[in-house]
């Protein structure tokens, strides 16, 4: 029994380490590099050459890299999975940025845990959060979560935020979300890798269409949710009346 009780207690504090480390080494990339580190992302050849000069472990550096992009937001999305592609290739940018979102998301989801509601006015302005009052519908929340998650240009990592207060297992929640984030992720490596080779011309496409799609999804996202809940609390306040 001592025994069992003393392996959790390693396994526990092993976890927390982690996360304390995690959680240091991004507050210390947010304070001392944030701005300058923005900058060396959107250029593919100066974030290349970046992640190069650490060698063997380049990989587990951007897999930091997107973890810290995930649980704050002063490095863009898109040209960073664009530089994934660029450094990894189409594949291995998929896979080290699911890898660091996934990462990014544990973290997220350990913060709100620790200290609740209190820590979303932080990272979650108040205003997304009341936009996002579709993720109380727990009979159609997979599904939902399922098409917003797939959506391109869509505050995915806002709803991470939220994800504990809702009645959705975390399992299933990991599960579905990272699925659905696939083909927006690949087709910004794809973009990435085709630059490498100098397919200027196929990366323009890619990166067209993928600027279509995301502009098509916004246009769905605020109509069907954020427009489905302004009509809701417009007939809320008619009621009240």
């Amino acid at each position: 029994m001592e025994n069992s009780k003393k392996n959790i207690w390693i396994k526990r504090s092993v976890v927390i380490t982690f996360f304390l480390l995690l959680l240091t080494g991004i507050v210390l990339l947010y304070v001392f590099f944030a701005d300058d580190f923005a900058a060396i992302v959107k250029d593919n050849k100066t974030f290349k050459a970046w992640l190069d000069q650490f060698g063997p472990i380049s990989r587990l550096v951007f897999v930091f890299v997107r973890a810290f992009q995930t649980v704050i937001k002063v490095i863009p999305a898109e040209p960073l999975e664009i530089g994934a592609g660029y450094a990894f290739g189409t594949w291995g940018g998929l896979l080290y940025c699911s890898l660091g979102t996934f990462i990014g998301s544990l973290v997220i989801v350990a913060f709100t845990k620790i200290f609740g509601t209190k820590m979303l006015d932080v990272f979650v302005p108040l205003d997304k959060i009341k936009n996002l009052k579709f993720l109380q519908d727990s009979k159609k929340l997979s599904a939902t979560l399922f098409a917003v998650y797939l959506i391109p240009a869509t505050p995915k990592d806002i709803i991470t935020y939220l994800v504990c207060f809702t009645d959705m297992k975390l399992s299933k929640f990991f599960l579905i979300t990272t699925i659905a984030r696939i083909p927006s992720i690949i087709t910004s490596t794809w973009c990435g890798s085709e630059l490498v080779q100098e397919n200027y011309l196929a990366s323009a496409i890619i990166f067209g269409i993928t600027a279509v799609l995301a502009g098509i999804g916004l246009i769905i996202y605020k109509k069907f949710f954020i427009g489905k809940n302004s009509n809701e609390e417009d007939a809320d306040s008619s009621a009240e009346q």
